[in-house]
């Protein structure tokens, strides 16, 4: 399937995977060469799938996932490191996202 199929991650309860930050730019493109291409100003977090979120959340095993056609882009300023203290530490202050807004910009382009 190539990426971002490549970027799977086979948990065993499923979940979010191949999350990127600090990306500049990137490009989706398909067999011919002609996708969408994104810039960071000045950059942007961002994950390719062939699962939604809700795909991933109502599977209970891999085997319950069937990949879409389509790539799922996701785009972000920035995500919460892991930790939540319900049963281990809390994420480390430099991974936690403690402002009450957040803004970021990009650029959509199409590729030919």
């Amino acid at each position: 399937m190539g990426w971002p199929g490549d970027q799977y991650v086979p948990y065993i309860l499923p979940q979010e995977h191949g999350h990127r930050v600090d990306a500049r730019q990137l490009s989706l493109t398909n067999g011919d060469g002609s996708g969408l291409a994104v810039e960071g100003l000045p950059t942007i977090g961002f994950s390719a799938s062939h699962f939604t979120a809700a795909d991933l959340y109502a599977a209970r095993h891999t085997s319950d996932l069937t990949p879409r056609a389509e790539v799922v882009l996701s785009l972000d300023h920035a995500q919460r490191g892991l930790g939540t203290a319900s049963c281990g530490p809390d994420t480390a202050q430099r991974y936690r996202l403690d402002e009450p807004a957040y803004s970021f910009a990009y650029v959509l382009r199409p590729v030919a």
